[in-house]
């Protein structure tokens, strides 16, 4: 969870969770479990994000309009009370390549970015590069918008390359208000229904992580024998559209304008 920076692929994939088990049992003589979710129920750890938008939605739109070039900013963090440590993350995308850079953060640190200022700390401290964040959120005036957070059961290659495969499950969202990095625990909403991932009423988000150019062979022999077909699935994207659909408070008139294309 530490790693500060990465360029990778992501493959994602809708699958039942009744496929799950032959998927496990596939990808056993080549995985180990993440130790983060070893003995937790499932194996499975919780993700906590809150992602920052602009007033014009740029980051959405981006999403929907599947543009080749296109970033994320949201600060993640993996306990119930966001007690730390936080990572302020810039997710670049560019075609296939993802690069994700990740600055580490007490909880105060991260509330005074989200205020728009710069913690003291911040310059001398190696815990990944802060300036690319508050830059990118200072320039383009991104400001909290929603909180998204489901269950990750991960593996990881048991050999030299980095290779991880992940179930997302439970994917939920609620709008940030204002105090940050307060979720309310009764206000999530749900988005990994039917309607969202193509007809499957249970399902999960399986993704296959890899560096550039280096996906090993047991991760293309997973894909062919179990004829999986790769499917978009933008949690924030999903989250943003059911939030858009469902109230007026979102961002006021910037609802009517995304809605609209």
């Amino acid at each position: 969870m530490d790693t500060l920076h990465f360029e990778r692929r992501e493959l994602k994939y809708v699958v039942p969770e009744n496929r799950i088990p032959a998927l496990r049992r596939f990808i056993a003589p080549y995985t180990r479990l993440d130790h983060n979710g070893a003995g937790l129920p499932g194996n499975r750890y919780t993700i906590h994000n809150v992602y920052l938008e602009t007033p014009r939605m740029d980051f959405y739109r981006a999403c929907l309009d599947e543009s080749p070039d296109r970033i994320k900013l949201r600060i993640r963090w993996y306990d119930e009370e966001a007690n730390g440590p936080l990572f302020l993350e810039v997710k670049h995308k560019v075609r296939e390549v993802v690069v994700k850079d990740r600055a580490r953060a007490t909880r105060d640190e991260a509330l005074a970015v989200l205020d728009g200022k710069v913690p003291a700390a911040a310059a001398t401290l190696d815990r990944g590069d802060w300036r690319l964040f508050i830059d990118r959120a200072t320039t383009m005036t991104a400001t909290p918008l929603l909180y998204v957070r489901y269950t990750r059961e991960a593996y990881e290659s048991i050999f030299g390359e980095y290779a991880r495969v992940t179930f997302d499950r439970a994917i939920c969202f609620q709008e940030a208000g204002h105090e940050h990095l307060r979720e309310k625990p009764n206000e999530w909403t749900y988005v990994d229904g039917a309607s969202a991932t193509k007809g499957i009423p249970r399902a999960a988000i399986m993704e296959l992580k890899t560096e550039r150019g280096t996906a090993p062979r047991w991760m293309a022999d997973l894909v062919s024998h179990f004829g999986l077909r790769r499917s978009g699935f933008s949690k924030y994207a999903n989250s943003v559209r059911c939030c858009l659909e469902s109230t007026d408070r979102l961002r006021g008139s910037a609802r009517s304008m995304v809605l609209a294309g």
